[in-house]
């Protein structure tokens, strides 16, 4: 064999190995297309989405009609603008959340969006214990990511949260070191569309961004967090609710710390655009049920 061939067959090679590798790790290897929304459509689509009253700003108004919801370009548009009034200066929609429709249990969860990187700004990709037939005794918080006021960055996390609203959150330590993704290009984030994904197993939750995975997070029960006041890692592996939220750290926030905090002479709109949102399961070991399902299977929840 010459010199030639020699070098054709190694690249071959490579690029074979690049290949095999590349599917060891695509998370939607061995799973199907089980849900999703690629908003196609001219409004939004009821039996998969309502709204839900998930954070509050006393100087805000919540409005969801097409003023701050609306479907075009073939995307979710998620949209903060002035309201008018002096007193609460900001209107933004309430999350948008598949709690009334669809829970889910484990899986590849991902959705390909154009976030608002801008001071002021705490866009988020979330879930949340589908309340009515949770099982544990704490609600699940899972944060695929937010964007807390930053031009550059998401951040994951997860909670555990009481009825009476007391609250445990994944500890800084050993494998928690970095909850942050940067991205490399700032200056033209905001133009940019990027893929969010999240990997659940009994095992452990993993996050992704654009293909490539950057963290992951044991939810087994030797990886308890907060075991005094909050034992037990079963919120992790309830079934789950989308959230979609185009929040602002606005100055009447529960919390709003000082730098991130907006103020009425700064432009607007906000823009969050959501292209499409698919979940991936494994048959015969990840489960979905749309919430009316469940709920006629399970009266007693």
């Amino acid at each position: 064999m010459n010199r030639t061939t020699t070098a054709t067959v190694f690249a071959i090679l490579l690029a074979i190995c690049a290949a095999q590798a590349h599917a060891a790790a695509d998370p939607c290897a061995g799973r199907r297309l089980v849900w999703g929304d690629e908003f196609d459509g001219k409004t939004l689509d009821s039996s998969k989405w309502g709204f839900r009253q998930t954070m509050h700003g006393a100087d805000c108004v919540y409005v969801n009609d097409s003023r701050t919801v609306r479907l075009e370009d073939g995307c979710l548009h998620l949209l903060v603008i002035p309201s008018g009034d002096p007193g609460h200066p900001w209107m933004l929609p309430q999350g948008v959340t598949t709690h009334e429709g669809m829970g889910f249990k484990y899986g590849y969860l991902e959705m390909r969006g154009r976030v608002p990187f801008r001071h002021g700004a705490w866009p988020s990709f979330w879930l949340t214990s589908t309340f009515r037939f949770r099982d544990a005794p704490y609600e699940a918080e899972i944060d695929i990511f937010e964007s807390f006021s930053s031009t550059n960055a998401v951040v994951y996390n997860l909670h555990k949260w009481t009825t009476d609203g007391k609250r445990a959150m994944l500890p800084n330590g050993e494998g928690h070191a970095s909850r942050s993704f940067t991205f490399p290009k700032a200056e033209t984030l905001n133009n940019e569309f990027h893929v969010y994904g999240f990997e659940w197993t009994p095992a452990e939750m993993s996050f992704w961004i654009d293909g490539e995975k950057y963290a992951s997070v044991p939810v087994d029960e030797a990886h308890d967090f907060s075991p005094d006041g909050f034992p037990g890692m079963g919120c992790f592996h309830d079934f789950q609710s989308v959230i979609f939220n185009n929040e602002i750290f606005s100055p009447c926030r529960h919390w709003c710390p000082d730098k991130y905090r907006l103020s009425p002479d700064e432009s607007l709109p906000i823009d969050y655009w959501i292209d499409w949102v698919r979940l991936w399961q494994k048959d015969g070991e990840d489960i979905i049920y749309p919430a009316r399902e469940k709920d006629a299977a399970n009266p007693a929840n």
